[in-house]
């Protein structure tokens, strides 16, 4: 696959899909690859499995199959002995156990209490010594370099672990003869050169700011938010913590008790606001001023719009917002909004100006455009919106000062 040309886009991984033996894809792997070219050897085990792992939950990437599948990666012993393991969820991986590990009573321990929670392991390489043995009962799959063993051989440790109930993975398959021959010999999965290489995937690296205030956002555009859930996120981030602080001592809200804690903070603002405030750090991250300027006036344009309409300005503020995403991030809108899990409405309305609140945002497109290039239709509503336009500028200018204040 080639280099996509954006500036925006990073070598972020590889995936290569493991098959059935219907030939449709199973699972994927995905593989440690960096802009640098240096692989998993060169840069060690515990930072090649930290990288896969922070890019598959932070990274906006390109869709590719492992969106609904299994995912297998490899885990570092480091890291399944460390107390705090990894952060991704037990049906969301399939967490393989590479050569290279020694299978000690440490690491069976460790994989026996992550199994206990419900983590799948797939046994790596799997060259059927004894010390591997303890192993087999805590693994889902076991992996077969069949480039290394002969077929006889691995036909005779088949028979032998037919009681265990394993998915049986032959890897490196490079020909039809080789597929086939595991095949009847009763493999499930299969992987290599035969049905796919390693594909490289590209995507957007967030920024720190961004990457907090994106995944606080995503907590509050759950049907029931939880405030303890909010709460553990932005004390995650004590720069987000210290701005919304100040947000919430800011002149933006009238003044209530003083505050003692960030409870209060997020009482103060709100679900619905800091919904809009989390979108708008997460989409300022490290955005010119000029853009930061253009996006936050359409925001606050489609507010005031929504307000003379009898709609929700907050509604139509936080859609505006959300319309600016690639501007701002330099990667495709759909892409980011997607990750976020909005409902169907608002990426409707964002994405292809649908409904109400979707022409709401239209209208004011529209009036930008020709505030821009100060044309106006005769007899149209644009003149009319370009007073509204002109004080959602002035807004945007004076909440740009309270962020600027906030940091």
């Amino acid at each position: 696959m080639p280099k996509p040309t954006t500036s925006a886009n990073s070598l972020l991984l590889a995936s290569q899909p493991v098959f059935d033996i219907h030939d449709d894809i199973h699972g994927v792997e995905l593989l440690y690859r960096s802009d640098s070219g240096l692989g998993a050897l060169d840069v060690g085990d515990e930072v090649a499995t930290a990288e896969v792992v922070y890019h598959l939950n932070t990274a906006i990437m390109q869709r590719v199959s492992f969106s609904k599948v299994p995912t297998f990666i490899n885990v570092s012993a480091a890291l399944l002995l460390s107390p705090h393991f990894l952060p991704v969820s037990p049906d969301q991986v399939v967490i393989e156990l590479v050569e290279r590990i020694t299978p000690d009573q440490p690491l069976i321990d460790a994989v026996r209490r992550l199994h206990a929670q419900g983590y799948r392991f797939a046994l790596d390489d799997f060259n059927f010594t004894p010390e591997w043995t303890p192993l087999l009962a805590l693994s889902s799959y076991l992996k077969v370099d069949i480039s290394s063993l002969e077929a006889s051989q691995v036909a005779r440790h088949k028979q032998r672990l037919s009681h265990l109930d394993l998915k049986w993975i032959a890897e490196r398959v490079e020909t039809r003869e080789e597929r086939d021959t595991y095949r009847q010999m009763g493999f499930d999965l299969f992987q290599g050169y035969y049905y796919a290489q390693p594909v490289p995937v590209y995507g957007k690296k967030l920024p720190a700011t961004t990457l907090y205030a994106t995944q606080l956002l995503q907590a509050l555009c759950r049907n029931e938010p939880s405030i303890d859930a909010v709460i553990a996120l932005i004390q995650a981030d004590p720069e987000l913590a210290i701005k919304l602080t100040r947000i919430a001592n800011s002149a933006y809200f009238s003044q209530h008790a003083p505050i003692s804690s960030l409870r209060d903070v997020v009482a103060r603002i709100g679900f619905q606001q800091l919904s809009s405030w989390a979108a708008l750090f997460g989409l300022l991250g490290n955005a010119s001023s000029a853009h930061a300027e253009l996006a936050l006036t359409r925001a606050k344009a489609c507010e005031l719009l929504a307000n003379q309409e009898g709609l929700s300005g907050q509604d139509a503020y936080f859609i505006g917002l959300l319309s600016s995403a690639e501007l701002l991030l330099g990667i495709p809108g759909e892409e980011f909004l997607t990750s976020l899990g909005l409902d169907s409405a608002t990426m409707s309305a964002t994405l292809r100006r649908a409904g109400v609140y979707g022409k709401v945002l239209q209208r004011i497109e529209v009036t930008e455009k020709c505030f821009a290039m100060r044309q106006w239709s005769s007899g149209s509503e644009e003149p009319r919106l370009c007073d509204l336009y002109l004080q959602a500028h002035q807004d945007a200018l004076e909440l740009l000062t309270t962020l600027s204040a906030a940091q």
